[in-house]
This record gives C-alpha cells, structure tokens and sequence, in this order.
C-alpha cells in the first residue's frame, strides 16, 4: 500500500467515528420534550356551537420550540392527569379528546406517514378498528389528513376523528372520540375544538 491510500482509509474511519459520534453518539441532537408550566394555564372563552353558549378553556402549549400551539377544549371536559410535555387528554361522559405532537422523520411526508406507519398500527392496537373515511383537509390554513374510523372496547362501540396536522417541525395530532350513537350529534363540537386549533410560529 502507498501512503495515498493509506490516507484516505485513516480519513475515511475518522470522517465515519465523526459521523457517528454527531448522528447517534456523545454529539448527537436529543430534543427532549418538557412541559412548560405556562402550557397548563388556561384561559377561560365562551363561544356558540349550533346555538348553544359553551364555555371553552384555550390552551397555550409552549413546551417544544417550534411547535408552539393554541387549542380550545370545553370546560366540563375532565384533563387527564400526567400528560407527557406537548400533548393534551380529556375524557367527557361519552368519549375523548386529545392533541399531541408527533415528530415526522425527514425521509417521508405526513400523508404517507398517516398512510403506511399510523393507521397499520392502528389496525393491529385498536379492537375492532374499521375505516370510514379518509381524506385531505386544511385546518386554519394548514395541509392535514383526516382518518375516521370505527372500534369497539368492552362491547361500546365508538367513533373517531382523528387528524394530522402540518407544521414547521413536528405534526399535530388532534384525536376526538365519542360512543357510536352520539357521534353525529357531537359532530359540530369535534368541528370547533379542531378548527380551534392554530400554529403560533407560522
């Protein structure tokens, strides 16, 4: 061997330790999500749903950079305690509500992620879990992708919204849930929680 080549090898195992140590070593980016106390101070807004006066609280979440948002849940909706940083869960007398944030990685689009990752996965967690519409949407703005679907849990079966939302960084997923027979009704309420929802960095 010629010291050319031996060079470039010596080069080449520096040039991969390097690549290493920044993509899953000692130097690599670890974004770990806390909770900003400000994200659990709720303001207080009264607004109209299909004639009726509800009394909202707007959540401010500021707990990854980047991904600040703003979402509104109704007042005699009961917080679950303990949700992990980004994310709100509720649970009322027939259903659920939720919003997160979900990181997308660089090598796909939010469709396809929704596609091929999300509603496999749902399909093999979720009893019962049966699609009944999927379709492309914009929330304030924003590109998103909504699957609704039917499950089944202790003979109860329910149905569920559940949307994906572009952003800068990560997605926003915006899941709301009620018993079968009260889904229609409910329809307009899921509608103005969603549409509540608004990126504060864009």
């Amino acid at each position: 061997m010629n010291k050319k080549v031996i060079a470039v090898f010596i080069l080449t195992i520096i040039a991969l330790a390097v690549l290493w140590a920044y993509s899953f070593g000692p130097f690599s980016r670890v974004v770990t999500i806390r909770v900003n106390p400000a994200s659990l101070n709720p303001t207080p807004q009264q607004n109209i749903v299909e004639s009726k006066s509800i009394s909202f609280n707007v959540y401010h979440n500021r707990d990854l950079s980047e991904n600040f948002y703003t979402i509104k849940f109704p007042q005699t909706w009961q917080p679950k305690q303990n949700s992990s940083a980004g994310s709100y869960h509720f649970i009322f007398d027939n259903g659920s509500g939720s919003t997160e944030l979900q990181d997308i990685s660089d090598n796909t689009t939010l469709e396809l992620f929704v596609l091929s990752q999300q509603e496999p996965s749902l399909k093999k967690t979720i009893a019962g879990y049966s699609r009944i519409n999927y379709q492309k949407i914009s929330v304030n703005g924003n590109d998103s992708y909504q699957l609704i679907y039917h499950s089944t849990a202790n003979g109860t079966d329910y149905e569920t919204v559940r949307t994906y939302i572009a952003g800068l960084d990560h997605a926003a997923v915006v899941m709301l849930t009620s018993k079968q027979p009260d889904f229609a009704n409910i329809q307009p309420l899921f509608g103005s929680i969603l549409n509540s929802f608004q990126w504060e960095n864009k």
